[in-house]
């Protein structure tokens, strides 16, 4: 059988989540106070966090939550993976690109705590049950709140359901205030998750984790503090509910929860660069605020790249440019964000019949045009992309694998939209099914890899 090393979960596929932020919301000059988890170290550092206040500072925030982080995180992978569809529409990175790369940044945090039986700390839709803050710390995922030890305990003894199956945990020992506890089936899955009253933390090995705690109790030393430009980014771009970013060079395979080629101006935000954005909500007044620090080489095409689409769409924004580093910020109206989120009907159970023809009512025929879906099989993240060619009006459009039992709709389809099934790598089907006023038919199915 083959071990899960929890950082597999960076390869399963794409998730839409969010990465850095500070303690304080809105932009500002004091750092987060996610920094004082990182310890310096001599290779690339990314960063990732998502502050749960978010489902009640944003607009329709409860709503907004599930979709950035993985909803129904105890339950099996199909109810794990969700995705974000739709950011192409709005043409303005300031604001996509932290809520996009942000996600698939902090993506293996959550499953990685969701992995050990303790989702429920992570469930978006009961946002105030645990954890407050889920940032990544170094290699390390770290969920911060108030964490009932007693409850923690039980879950991870009794090997409560999560995306891989039941796994129980057994007690292996300490580092300060924190209970380590490893997989006792470490055939399936290895790893090492520590709990406190305060936090979470889960990593490959225990020495990651007592890397990152002896960096909070200030007995090593924090990338903060060694090195200039992460201050610089921290204090000018760290601040948000959303945010993600690196210090560069760093291999983004490793630590992207997706398809790193897929992310929007990879030309211009390059894995070498130093680079970080965040985004925060106003409760109050319904705003939305966008930063962004970059530091990379710049020759005047690149700098009027910057200054040309960086804030296109805000309603008031600067971007500065001095010798290497650039910074921008922008305001906007919560309304720019009117895209389509989307992630897996979580009422439907029922696997799609694979050997019902194509042959859908005449109303639904009428709806769907030749041509409606593009499918393009990704076999290293064993997962279909379908894209929407055009608007349908229609009811719901529902996309199903066979084999893996995945789902993914959504109910207001569009052009240029894209969502993801994830298939078993050993074939599958995957069924597409329309419904027009109260009536379904199947409008396609498509073998996984081609000829299975």
């Amino acid at each position: 059988m083959t071990t899960l090393h929890r950082r597999r979960f960076l390869e399963l596929g794409a998730a839409a989540t969010a990465v850095s932020l500070g303690g304080c919301l809105g932009s500002g000059n004091d750092t987060p106070s996610y920094a004082e988890w990182i310890p310096a170290t001599d290779d690339g550092v990314h960063v990732g966090y998502l502050d749960f206040s978010i489902a009640t500072d944003a607009q329709s925030g409860d709503e907004l939550l599930p979709l950035i982080l993985p909803a129904d995180a105890t339950g099996s992978s199909r109810e794990v993976l969700s995705e974000v569809s739709g950011l192409d529409s709005v043409d303005d990175p300031l604001l996509t690109w932290p809520l996009e790369v942000g996600g698939q940044l902090i993506g293996g945090a959550a499953l990685g705590i969701a992995v050990s039986g303790l989702g429920h700390l992570v469930d978006p839709e009961q946002p105030d049950r645990g954890i407050d803050e889920l940032f990544m710390a170094d290699s390390v995922a770290v969920g911060r709140g108030e964490i009932d030890l007693d409850e923690a305990a039980e879950s991870l003894r009794s090997g409560s359901d999560g995306p891989i199956g039941e796994i129980p945990f057994e007690e292996s020992g300490s580092v300060g205030e924190f209970t380590l506890y490893e997989p006792t089936d470490d055939e399936t899955l290895d790893g090492v998750t520590a709990i406190s009253e305060t936090a979470v933390l889960v990593a490959d090995t225990r020495e990651e984790i007592r890397r990152v705690v002896e960096t909070t109790q200030g007995e090593r030393d924090r990338e903060i503090a060694e090195t200039e430009t992460f201050e610089w980014l921290l204090e000018t771009a760290g601040d948000g509910h959303v945010a993600g970013g690196w210090l560069g060079p760093i291999d983004l395979a490793d630590v992207y929860f997706g398809d790193p080629n897929e992310r929007p101006v990879d030309e211009l935000l390059r894995s070498d660069d130093d680079v970080l954005a965040s985004v925060a909500f106003d409760a109050d007044n319904g705003a939305v605020t966008a930063d962004l620090a970059v530091q990379r080489s710049l020759d005047d095409a690149t700098a009027e790249r910057f200054e040309s689409r960086f804030g296109s769409e805000s309603e008031d924004y600067t971007v500065s440019i001095e010798d290497e580093r650039v910074t921008a910020s922008g305001t906007y109206s919560e309304d720019v964000l009117d895209f389509e989120f989307t992630q897996p009907d979580r009422t439907t159970t029922a696997v799609p019949d694979a050997s019902e023809p194509v042959d859908p009512p005449e109303a639904v025929a009428k709806a769907v045009p030749d041509g409606a879906f593009e499918f393009t099989y990704e076999g290293e993240q064993d997962r279909v992309k379908i894209g929407i060619t055009q608007d349908l009006d229609i009811e719901e459009v529902t996309f199903e694998s066979v084999e893996a039992d995945y789902e993914a709709s959504t109910t207001t389809p569009q052009a240029d939209m894209y969502l993801y099934v994830y298939v078993d790598s050993e074939g599958d089907t995957v069924v597409v099914t329309v419904t027009v006023d109260g009536t379904s038919g199947v409008v396609a199915r498509k073998e996984f890899p081609d000829g299975v």
